[in-house]
């Protein structure tokens, strides 16, 4: 059974987004900062919020999938089962006809109810083995798909911070330097005022 990896690949074409929009982003002068177009960021988050509900789909299916492996395997087991009690009492029937027809012979019918307690008994426990090989292997296949669907959510988790960091430092660099625009603002209007009061002494 192989994992459909299509979703994997949109998600790591949309972290390719997300760096390059970095990569490529306007720095800030004399800062390590740089500046992000708010709607390619949102656009880029919006399809992150759509890949990830596809790959979180794409392991409940894959968990499904092996549930009705499991149950197939049940059945199957179950089928041998009864056409294995089928044949055994079929056998135990043709060893009474036989018995009474050879004046009921007692050794006779014993050894056709052994062979034939034999038989369900092998029955039994071939069924109870496949049955605990089945478990077991369900509680494989759901432990790798679980812990797939941690990793993944780990990866994104880790990607989504290191994003929503760099957007918060760009933020807070642009309204630092539009405080320092609005501060220094007085002391220019100051200095026009005198240079019109000298042209007017002149």
């Amino acid at each position: 059974m192989m994992i459909d990896r299509s979703t994997s690949a949109t998600l790591d074409r949309i972290f390719d987004e997300m760096y390059n929009l970095i990569s490529e982003a306007n720095r800030i002068p004399l800062t390590d900062k740089i500046i992000i177009e708010e709607s390619d960021l949102a656009g880029i988050l919006d399809d992150l919020k759509e890949a990830i509900p596809k790959e979180v789909k794409s392991a409940t299916r894959l968990l499904e999938e092996q549930k009705a492996i499991v149950t197939k395997a049940h059945e199957e087991a179950d089928n041998i089962v009864l056409q294995a009690k089928t044949e055994a009492d079929r056998i135990l029937e043709l060893a009474k006809s036989e018995s009474e027809r050879l004046m009921r012979q007692e050794e006779i019918s014993k050894q056709a109810e052994a062979f034939a307690e034999d038989v369900k008994s092998t029955a039994l426990r071939n069924q109870q083995e496949m049955k605990d090989e089945a478990d077991a292997y369900v509680e494989r296949v759901k432990h790798d798909v679980l812990q797939y669907a941690d990793d993944m959510l780990g990866y994104l988790s880790g990607s989504l911070q290191s994003a929503l960091q760099a957007v918060n430092d760009n933020r807070a660099s642009v309204n630092a330097e539009r405080e320092s625009v609005m501060s220094s603002r007085p002391q220019r209007d100051m200095e026009l005022l005198a240079m019109e009061e000298e042209e007017d002494e002149e």
